[in-house]
């Protein structure tokens, strides 16, 4: 097979149960779920770590968290990965691509590492972070980037409804200028783009309310809404009830909105007639906790399906017709999918009769808290989840913990996973890359998103 053109897609924080494609009975997503119909849905897919940071630095390396280092922001001597471990993007460009990245997310991008081997690259805050011979970055965008730090600063709510419609627009307009300027190109090209309108703050518009029958806010309601989920996600307040139903409808309605951003970015592929031969491959990094489970539960509820399962759909090139796999994926194989094409999505996602999540808890803030690591193994059917200390806990398809038999399936998941574990190779200190000082801009942006105090 010749090199493809590579479009990879990460919807950040996207909940797998609140995808239509899924199964969700309100409409989020009907341009990914025409996409599901020409590509191949993965019934069982499962992160490999449960918040962005460390899940982009698997998927960029095709290495669990324990093998690459990148683990949890703040407690570790580094966030960024090591020079020795090549990225996906470093691994394309040697093969002949031409790369850009477009990144809404502050942990993926220069600070972690994951800009290496891009040709074009953009920040989270419109900082041309590299620039490269396309030529699709227009005066405003220039302007953007030479005042990003005052972007970057903005990031204070209500602002931030500006702030968060503007970076999406923008971000999703230049990756279809990137699209068109390499349309005539003999090289492949590689685009990858982060999305965050699934994360919190949110401020979705009105009309993607009103597209779900909802009922779109005033103009107090989203700040008062995201101030209080703000201080649930830090962990200052609860989530009753009747404001988590509320929360779950700017959600689904962030989603709608995205929804429409993604669908400009396949049909500017299409328009560009390379859409056929290309591999697109759409995948959350991990899903999010809204009132399901107790945040200062055990275990962490970040090692729970709400958090670990997420929605992929995969295009092969060529492919036109819908299929649905059933067996445990794992997001490290995106590596050897998009660099080794001949070989089918099954194949390099699913491995593995189960698939491994590592969670380092606490994942962000300065803290003195000790770091304890959890890790899952998930067969589609049963999750089972230990701690380093040797707390164990095996839950069911229905979420609950197991009862019946319980001892022997336990028995078979923690030597399944002492198994696994023992074919990892663990990161050494001596790979450490130096780490860069946090800009105010960058803390401000992490504040809003809830990883800092």
């Amino acid at each position: 097979m010749s090199q493809p053109d590579v479009l990879f897609v990460v919807l950040d924080s996207v909940r797998r149960d609140r995808v239509s494609a899924y199964g969700h009975d309100r409409e989020t997503t009907p341009n990914l779920d025409r996409f599901a119909e020409e590509a191949t849905l993965f019934e069982h897919a499962y992160t490999p770590a449960p918040w962005t940071l460390p899940s982009h630095s698997s998927m960029f390396t095709g290495l669990s968290p324990s093998e690459h280092g990148i683990t949890n922001g703040f407690s570790d001597q580094s966030l960024r990965l090591p020079d020795s471990i090549e990225t996906l993007t470093e691994r394309l460009s040697a093969d002949g691509y031409r790369t850009a990245g477009f990144s809404n997310n502050p942990w993926v991008g220069t600070l972690s590492g994951i800009d290496r081997g891009f040709d074009e690259y953009v920040e989270w805050d419109l900082e041309i972070g590299v620039d490269g011979d396309a030529d699709i970055s227009t005066t405003r965008d220039r302007l953007y980037s030479a005042a990003h730090n005052l972007l970057a600063q903005g990031a204070r709510q209500p602002v931030f409804l500006l702030k968060r419609r503007l970076f999406t627009s923008n971000l999703v307009d230049r990756a279809s200028r990137w699209m068109r300027a390499t349309a005539e190109d003999e090289s492949p090209t590689f685009t990858f783009l982060n999305l965050m309108e699934a994360h919190s703050p949110y401020f979705p518009p009105r009309d993607a309310f009103e597209a779900l029958d909802l009922s779109p806010p005033g103009p107090i309601e989203p700040r008062l809404l995201n101030t209080k989920l703000l201080a649930y996600v830090l962990g200052r307040a609860d989530l009753p009830p009747e404001r988590r139903e509320r929360v779950l409808e700017f959600y689904d309605a962030s989603l709608r909105y995205q929804d429409r951003k993604l669908d400009q970015l396949l049909s500017t592929l299409k328009e560009t007639g390379r859409y056929d031969d290309s591999l697109v491959i759409l995948v959350a990094d991990h899903g999010k906790n809204l009132g399901e489970h107790d945040r200062d539960g055990t275990p962490p509820h970040s090692t729970r399906p709400v958090n670990t399962k997420v929605p992929l759909i995969v295009k092969r090139p060529g492919q036109d017709a819908p299929k649905r796999v059933s067996q445990p994926a794992e997001l490290t194989g995106i590596f050897d999918l998009a660099t080794e094409p001949e070989l089918s999505p099954t194949a390099t996602l699913c491995g593995n009769e189960a698939a491994l999540v590592e969670d380092y808890v606490p994942h962000t803030g300065r803290t003195s808290e000790p770091t304890t690591r959890w890790r899952v193994l998930a067969d589609g059917t049963h999750q089972y989840v230990r701690a380093d200390d040797g707390r164990e806990y095996l839950f069911g398809p229905d979420g609950n913990q197991v009862s019946e038999d319980r001892e022997t399936l336990q028995n078979r998941f923690a030597t399944a996973m002492e198994s696994r574990v023992a074919r990892l190779s663990e990161w050494g200190d001596e790979e450490k890359a130096d780490s860069e000082g946090l800009s105010r801009g960058t803390e401000s942006q992490l504040e809003d998103l809830g990883y800092l105090e």
